[in-house]
């Protein structure tokens, strides 16, 4: 027996709450893991029907980065030499819960990695907790991503094994990319 379902209309309305609408753009900034820095651009954008917003970044992996990952995902020295020259991407899609107002979404990168998240926003502040499967099974991670003005944002990650010890931190600074009108 399957559950009605009411509701009156056949699409919820695309997402138009004032954090949605002030994070779409492009994005450029520095992401910071220990003491290596990278320059880093993101995009994000409506998608399907403005239903979730889709996140697109990209960051050039250091050699630092990739060492630090050999001993966080126990990679081989052959694959740290595929890796060095590659950009670090991933793909973040998520909506809001029109049930409960929780922050859904999902995220898969260029080294394989799947996550699932929930979270919430607290006044300037998104919070959201992933799990992640596939590359990494079993890691946790808490990202904080504050607004700081119109144009700005940081973001702080924090990833755990599931014994509750970090393995990684990271921290990002990104300003909206202004486009030649607004120049």
């Amino acid at each position: 027996m399957t559950k009605e379902i009411k509701s009156s209309s056949i699409q919820p309305e695309p997402l138009d709450d004032e954090w949605s609408k002030w994070l779409v753009g492009e994005w450029k900034g520095i992401v910071r893991l220990g003491g290596m820095k990278s320059k880093a651009c993101r995009e994000i954008e409506p998608g399907l029907n403005g239903q979730f917003l889709i996140t697109k970044h990209e960051h050039k992996v250091t050699n630092e980065e990739i060492q630090e990952l050999k001993k966080i995902m126990q990679i081989s020295d052959e694959d740290v030499k595929k890796y060095q020259n590659l950009p670090f991407k991933y793909l973040e899609i998520w909506t809001i819960d029109p049930s409960n107002g929780e922050i859904v979404g999902y995220l898969f990168d260029s080294m394989r990695c799947v996550a699932t998240g929930k979270g919430r926003r607290e006044g300037n502040k998104e919070i959201m907790e992933w799990k992640w499967f596939v590359h990494a099974q079993g890691a946790t991670s808490i990202r904080i991503i504050e607004k700081v003005s119109d144009d700005k944002f940081i973001a702080a990650e924090k990833y755990m094994l599931p014994d509750g010890s970090t393995i990684m931190e990271a921290q990002g600074e990104f300003t909206r990319k202004k486009t030649m009108t607004e120049k």
